[in-house]
């Protein structure tokens, strides 16, 4: 009786459990805000400059350009 007890309480806290790491994957996936949004915008951002700024942009960006200064 003691050990039924005992598994009825482990399986449901393990129900517990499961289902609220569920929860948690299902809300941190539905967010709004994303990595590929913010690479996105500065995409966008990047196009949107003229040539003289995005030319300096791109420079300071640049890891190889920074070594040769």
């Amino acid at each position: 009786m003691i050990s039924m007890s005992f598994l009825t309480g482990l399986f449901t806290f393990m129900a517990f459990v499961s289902g609220s790491a569920l929860l948690v994957m299902v809300y941190l996936d539905n967010r709004k805000v994303r990595i590929d949004d913010g690479i996105a915008k500065f995409r966008r951002h990047i196009d949107a400059l003229s040539p003289e700024a995005r030319r300096s942009s791109v420079h300071h960006n640049n890891p190889e350009d920074r070594w040769s200064r």
